[in-house]
């Protein structure tokens, strides 16, 4: 029962939403809570450790803002009941309830998991990396979960075979799926690939292993978990390795339907992979408009997903 409860609770993470905008912030922070406790560090933490931490992290995956507030997840999510601060007495309040980041310094806060929840992580690593992968795939593509992992300092090994498994986190997402996620649409897929001939938008890639396309994906543009819909107009076919990129906002489309690549790609083969395509139109469209991606899914795409800015053509 204890288990069933903490799943249950960070399974049921209140997220802000408003105007389609993302604010993956709790969530951020509870993994990186989880990753701390099953590497052995303390539970309670000072506030500029996690807000630089936090910060770091909501700029690899999170949307671009001119702004980022650390404080409102490290103040707030004490509501889910699965965060504590110390001394919430001395600091000082916003005119809305929020925690003043001033006040948070000057009083050295810490924050940190509930104290019976970071024991019951530390005596179960396996029921901390299993609800560290729920919490992923309830607010993030399926692309980021190893990039994640990797981020917060959680080992994967055997991590979706144990979630599997697991009668109590089994039934507890379960229950949650009903309301928080979206059955996947058999028919998605094929429909997209089809409408694209079988080949990726942006390079052309449409190798096919016995008659059937191999590593060709249809890629969500206002993601699935943040209220996409399946419509084909909210899909596009993508290789796997540009599927990633999208999903990570490597690149993005303009209302012209052109490659826009983000100044902060690089590395070895960013040019050969990706670069070469920057202000080019795709390369593979549907026939018929109505197919083709809606300029609504690829502004939301670009305003919550892309890694801004953009390099000039």
């Amino acid at each position: 029962m204890v288990a069933e409860s903490l799943v249950s609770r960070f399974l049921a993470l209140r997220t802000w939403r408003g105007n389609g905008m993302r604010a993956p912030h709790k969530p951020l922070l509870a993994l990186w809570a989880i990753g701390r406790c099953l590497n052995g560090e303390p539970r309670l933490t000072r506030f500029p450790h996690v807000d630089a931490a936090l910060a770091r992290l909501l700029r690899s995956f999170g949307p671009h803002r001119q702004a980022v507030h650390t404080e409102f997840p490290f103040w707030r999510m004490r509501k889910d009941e699965v965060w504590e601060v110390d001394r919430p007495e001395v600091v000082t309040l916003t005119s809305k309830g929020d925690a003043q980041r001033s006040s948070l310094k000057e009083h050295d806060i810490h924050g940190g998991l509930l104290a019976d929840d970071y024991r019951a992580f530390r005596e179960d690593p396996e029921l901390a990396r299993s609800v560290a992968l729920s919490l992923i795939e309830a607010h993030f593509p399926d692309s980021y979960r190893d990039d994640l992992l990797t981020a917060v300092g959680i080992d994967d090994v055997g991590l979706a075979e144990q979630a599997r498994r697991d009668p109590v986190l089994g039934d507890v997402r379960g229950e949650y799926e009903i309301g928080r996620r979206r059955k996947r649409h058999p028919g998605f897929r094929p429909a997209v690939l089809d409408v694209y001939g079988e080949r990726c938008a942006v390079c052309a890639f449409g190798v096919r292993v016995a008659g059937r396309p191999a590593a060709l994906e249809a890629a969500h543009i206002h993601w699935l978990k943040d209220a996409g819909p399946w419509d084909v107009s909210n899909g596009l076919s993508l290789c796997a390795l540009h599927h990633r990129l999208f999903d990570r906002g490597a690149f993005a489309l303009t209302g012209e339907l052109e490659v826009q690549v983000s100044v902060r790609v690089d590395g070895p083969g960013a040019e050969e992979s990706l670069g070469r395509f920057h202000g080019q139109r795709l390369r593979v469209l549907p026939r018929w408009e109505r197919d083709r991606p809606d300029p609504r899914f690829a502004d939301w795409h670009f305003r919550e997903v892309f890694q801004r800015p953009a390099r000039s053509a």
